[in-house]
């Protein structure tokens, strides 16, 4: 294949390019043949443990758990369209007939070409599955260098995943806090609203398994600040809200940034003045963070004001005036129109009778 024999050539020469991570956020790179451009060179990192990464040698060699070391030519590793994991040496990760995984060059890296498939991997949430075996990669002991990759049955879902190929870099900042005393809302305090942007650097891998978990106050005064709604804009894929555990999930792509805003219900003692802290934290639970990543944890002071003017208020006498039908004062016209009327006639019999009574017979 000419795009594998390609990066085999400029990795033997000693060059590493940088390629964009590019696969799409709800299908992790080399999920299926042909179905994302190649990914890498990065490391491959044991999850949880950032600073361990696989390091393998020339033809033949074992692949092991090492020090995290960027200048590794052997812990760069390719993660190709068509599924071939390649280091940095320019030789593949096979999966032969025995438990220990290892790196060799043949059918020149070519995949499935040769009809084998022991060459070729698919990664799905943190897993690297042989597609030749239907075995996954596994460390064939504790969690520290020297520790051999070996061929082991793949565990059962829902269980948690092992590899991290590269780094996300999830941030999350504080955007808006703030909150309205008695607004009329139906809550005796008022209400709030705030929000957090969570993002991954353009330069980081896809971060599966994103959380961004709210905490509120925990002083006696503010215990009845009140979660009403999670809502999450743009930013990623497979994002939703838990109300009860004040938490978002979802993935973020490379440069993908999204908008979290919480809102609820203030405390029924407070007072324009008051100010109570909300905090919020991010972590990734399928993908390593780059060693180093800062703002992972924001605070927002929601800063209580007085409510606009006139918000919830009950309406004004001219407003309720206003709002009423116009029917009842019809009504009280004509009647007072008819009742002049009737008065006005018998005013005017009242005058005339005399001068009848005054006429010669």
């Amino acid at each position: 294949m000419p795009g594998v024999r390609l990066l085999r050539a400029v990795a033997t020469a000693g060059v590493l390019a940088v390629v964009t991570f590019g696969w799409s956020s709800a299908e992790p790179a080399g999920a299926s043949a042909g179905s994302a451009p190649t990914v890498g060179p990065v490391p491959i990192n044991a999850l949880g443990h950032p600073g361990l990464c696989w390091e393998a040698g020339g033809n033949g060699s074992a692949v092991t758990l090492e020090h995290c070391d960027s200048a590794a030519a052997g812990q760069q590793w390719s993660l190709t369209s068509d599924g071939v994991v390649m280091n940095g040496n320019g030789y593949c990760l096979e999966a032969p007939t025995g438990q220990t995984l290892y790196i060799d060059f043949a059918g020149q890296c070519a995949g499935d070409a040769q009809g084998s498939r022991s060459q070729i991997w698919r990664y799905r949430a943190g897993q690297l599955t042989s597609a030749g075996t239907a075995a996954c990669a596994a460390a064939g002991g504790p969690d520290w260098p020297g520790t051999q990759i070996v061929k082991r049955a793949c565990p059962a879902p829902g269980h948690a995943p092992r590899w991290s190929i590269g780094y996300s870099a999830v941030t999350v900042a504080a955007a808006s806090a703030t909150g309205a005393a008695g607004s009329g809302s139906g809550a005796a305090g008022g209400t709030f609203g705030a929000s957090v942007t969570v993002a991954n650097a353009a330069s980081a891998q896809t971060a599966y398994g994103v959380a961004v978990t709210f905490s509120l106050p925990r002083h006696p005064v503010a215990a009845s600040l009140h979660v009403t709604s999670l809502h999450v804009t743009g930013g990623g894929t497979g994002w939703s809200c838990d109300i009860r555990a004040l938490t978002c999930t979802g993935t973020l792509p490379s440069g993908a940034s999204g908008r979290i805003a919480i809102a609820g219900h203030l405390p029924a003692r407070a007072r324009p003045g008051d100010s109570y802290t909300v905090r919020a934290r991010a972590s990734v639970a399928e993908t390593s963070q780059r060693p180093g990543t800062t703002r992972t944890a924001a605070s927002l002071t929601v800063a209580v004001h007085a409510a606009a003017p006139g918000a919830g208020a009950a309406p004004s006498v001219a407003g309720a005036s206003a709002s009423r039908s116009p029917l009842p004062l019809v009504a009280a016209v004509a009647g007072a129109l008819l009742l002049g009327g009737g008065l006005l006639i018998l005013i005017t019999r009242r005058t005339r009778a005399p001068a009848k009574h005054s006429l010669p017979r």
